[in-house]
């Protein structure tokens, strides 16, 4: 058959197409073609992909800090003042450690610092963005500066307030966080007995946080104040043997809790301790809380373990 007629016939069956039945058969159902399903099919897979990408997109956006182009030093002295009580410069301080970040990811003391400034957040307004990156600033800085047992101690700190907040076995944190504090007990240890402190007595994990603590009091010179007293930590002496106090209580140690209290009080920078009145009220009601912790009844004991607690949190050691 030539070419011509070929077409010839293709013309007549698109025709017969087209001409309305007149048969008395019914007509069969009409049916999709099976051709159009994996059209069909690709259209709603590159919906999805769209729309997954448009939502770890927007994921990121929410998780994105701004940055603005400084130094680490800048973005840390920054920092330091939103710690001192500027706290409304926080957003800055965020932005340059961001920005310190742009210039040197895998600059460990941004990273640090980072992590603490999202901690702070958090504290003030417990929002998840805060949370999740101030994890990931910790682990960054960890892996960064192993030589650093303070990064380490944030890192287990952090990672053992998450698995209690999803309330996982917390064997393996509760390990990390205590073999941290004993590897830098100049922070870690406080780190631990504020995460410990409220556990039960007859597990043995707040009697563990006392001696870390303890060790971190002798500055090597025969003073508890000249390595906690700078710009971030004007109080740091003040906090410090209010904390050693407020454990000693928890363990049923009302003699060696109020003699932490009156060395709190005798540190150099005392009298001008913004939070001075609130704890000499705190070290008056000691007696009470001893009392409860003592007794049979654990559903009354005091709410709270330590002066440096809620608004105080940071404040205590680090507001001027």
């Amino acid at each position: 058959m030539s070419a011509a007629a070929l077409a010839e016939a293709a013309r007549a069956l698109a025709g017969a197409a087209r001409r309305p039945h007149t048969s008395k058969v019914p007509d069969a159902p009409r049916t999709t073609p099976t051709r159009r399903w994996p059209r069909r099919l690709g259209f709603a897979l590159l919906a999805l992909l769209l729309l997954g990408a448009l939502g770890v997109g927007g994921f990121f956006w929410w998780l994105r800090v701004p940055p603005t182009d400084a130094s680490t030093a800048e973005a840390v002295a920054l920092f330091t003042e939103v710690m001192n009580g500027a706290t409304e410069k926080r957003p800055e301080a965020l932005s340059a450690l961001a920005g310190a970040l742009d210039r040197d990811p895998e600059d460990a003391r941004a990273q640090l610092w980072f992590g603490l400034a999202n901690l702070h957040g958090y504290l003030e307004h417990r929002e998840l963005p805060y949370a999740i990156r101030a994890t990931r600033a910790f682990e960054e800085a960890a892996a960064l500066a192993p030589e650093n047992p303070s990064a380490e101690g944030w890192r287990a700190f952090f990672a053992y307030q998450a698995a209690e907040s999803r309330e996982e076995d917390m064997a393996e944190p509760t390990r990390e966080l205590l073999e941290a504090a004993a590897a830098d007990p100049s922070f870690t240890s406080f780190l631990a007995a504020v995460s410990l402190a409220d556990r039960p007595l007859e597990s043995g994990l707040p009697q563990r946080t006392l001696a870390p603590l303890e060790a971190a009091g002798d500055c090597g010179d025969g003073t508890s104040w000249t390595c906690r007293t700078g710009e971030l930590f004007p109080h740091g002496p003040e906090g410090y043997h209010a904390t050693v106090g407020d454990l000693r209580v928890r363990l049923g140690d009302l003699e060696g809790g109020q003699e932490s209290y009156a060395r709190a009080l005798e540190m150099p920078a005392a009298a001008r301790w913004p939070y001075r009145d609130a704890f000499e009220a705190w070290v008056e009601a000691a007696p009470e809380r001893a009392r409860r912790f003592a007794d049979d009844d654990p559903s009354n004991d005091p709410e709270d373990i330590f002066f440096a607690t809620g608004d105080r949190a940071c404040a205590t050691c680090h507001e001027r």
